[in-house]
């Protein structure tokens, strides 16, 4: 079985007793139509990148972010993107 879009989840599950069970998300997390909240975004940085810049420093990262037009330069994202 083949979704399409590419991006939607399908699970089948046969049980001891023959039944199927099926399951089509049609829109995943963090699609157009399933978008994830802000701390959705910030749970999800912080598991990809605090195991490479640490926890303080991922979280200092995030919040910069967050705020990233209130820069004066982004020069200052350089220190907070290094491990």
């Amino acid at each position: 079985l083949k979704a399409k879009p590419p991006r939607q989840g399908i699970v089948e599950l046969k049980l001891k007793d023959g039944r199927l069970l099926k399951h089509r998300t049609r829109a995943v997390r963090g699609t157009p139509y399933n978008p994830m909240s802000s701390e959705d975004v910030e749970s999800k940085a912080l598991d990809l990148i605090g195991g490479i810049l640490g926890k303080a420093k991922s979280r200092k990262l995030i919040d910069t972010v967050w705020t990233l037009e209130k820069l004066s330069s982004a020069r200052k994202l350089r220190t907070l993107l290094q491990a």
